[in-house]
């Protein structure tokens, strides 16, 4: 598995922590640094930095040499192999995501942004992009455009510029499957007791997103889902190693 870590400032103590964790593994390396400058003028603020803008750009900053790539935010669990999902068939889509509310937000989200042929709106936590098409349609002059005709109403930055920019190429994936999260979970514990809730998380979900401002490492946090990223927070590095190993 070739792993890409795209930066402005990761140092080569940082990178001796990742290989610690990857070594003996079948998974490759591959450090990308930027140019913070290029996303000058981009909408930021506490919980979205310049780095968040390197998704978008991901058909620029990666080799020209691979047509497709998963993109997970940092804020996730892997639980179970990504094979099915890292393998969709994209159709005519520049990326298949999951969406990201339900009924009025959705709606509310789509209209705020002018956004007419998809149909939901979806997170840019957890993404695969088409980079072959992704090339074809991708227009860094239309991001910036974008940022500076819809500034005011972009809340959600990047991920609102991701929405507007492939409007009518995003497909669909099952959320409870990419991108399980806490409204994901009370959902299955307003059906089932907590014992089996976790028991579907654990058979049928690939990847648990912590999304929001509650994050599982902190002390504030509120959620049910915490045991899984406390899980492989005191796993040891070996058991780490053999475990990416067998879900890659």
């Amino acid at each position: 598995m070739d792993l890409y870590i795209v930066h402005s400032s990761l140092t080569l103590a940082d990178f001796q922590k990742i290989n610690a964790v990857t070594i003996n593994t079948d998974i490759s390396l591959h450090p990308i640094k930027v140019d913070n400058s290029l996303f000058d003028g981009a909408p930021t603020c506490k919980r979205i930095s310049k780095e968040t803008y390197y998704r978008i750009f991901a058909s620029e900053l990666l080799p020209k040499e691979l047509d497709r790539i998963l993109y997970i935010d940092p804020d996730t669990v892997v639980i179970n192999r990504l094979d099915d999902f890292y393998n969709a068939d994209f159709g005519s889509n520049v990326l298949i995501g999951a969406k990201h509310f339900d009924g009025a937000i959705d709606i509310w989200n789509r209209k705020r942004l002018g956004i007419k042929h998809s149909k939901r709106y979806i997170n840019a936590g957890v993404m695969l992009f088409n980079l072959k098409l992704m090339r074809e349609l991708f227009s860094s002059e239309r991001v910036f455009d974008i940022i500076k005709k819809k500034k005011p109403i972009l809340f959600l930055a990047d991920q609102d510029v991701i929405n507007i920019m492939y409007d009518g190429y995003i497909g669909l994936y099952d959320e409870y499957v990419i991108n399980l999260d806490e409204r994901c979970f009370a959902r299955l514990l307003n059906k089932e007791s907590f014992e089996k809730a976790k028991k579907y998380v654990d058979e049928h979900t690939d990847i648990i997103h912590f999304n929001g401002k509650f994050k599982p490492w902190k002390s504030d946090y509120k959620g049910e889902l915490d045991g899984y990223w406390h899980h492989f927070d005191r796993m040891p590095s070996y058991k780490a190693r053999r475990y990416y190993s067998e879900t890659a």
